[in-house]
């Protein structure tokens, strides 16, 4: 059975990646294969992992509450997530910026 995955497009800096990923799977997976995402807590504590959805908003999963309330707090725009609390159902494409 062939495992179905999306191309997820990463804009850092002048730069762009593809990487392609598993249909359900966490955006935290791509940290294996692009060094530009980071994680610290995954938890929706610390912003380090915030990434501008581009394209493909729908095909990620609804905000958790975590990441609903952090996102509030600091005053995100529409399009950011928190790529540690993020599931991708198809195609999507990020930018990355340094936040730290």
């Amino acid at each position: 059975m062939a495992v179905e995955t999306h191309p997820i497009v990463i804009h850092h800096k002048g730069h762009t990646k593809v990487v392609p990923l598993r249909h359900g799977l966490g955006l935290q997976a791509l940290g294996k294969d692009c060094e530009w995402l980071e994680f610290d807590c995954r938890k929706a504590d610390c912003g380090i992992c915030i990434v501008r959805v581009q394209e493909g908003a729908d095909n990620l999963s609804a905000p958790t509450l975590a990441e609903a309330d952090f996102l509030k707090a600091m005053q995100a725009a529409p399009n950011e997530r928190l790529a540690c609390q993020c599931r991708a159902f198809g195609p999507l494409t990020l930018e990355i910026d340094d936040y730290t």
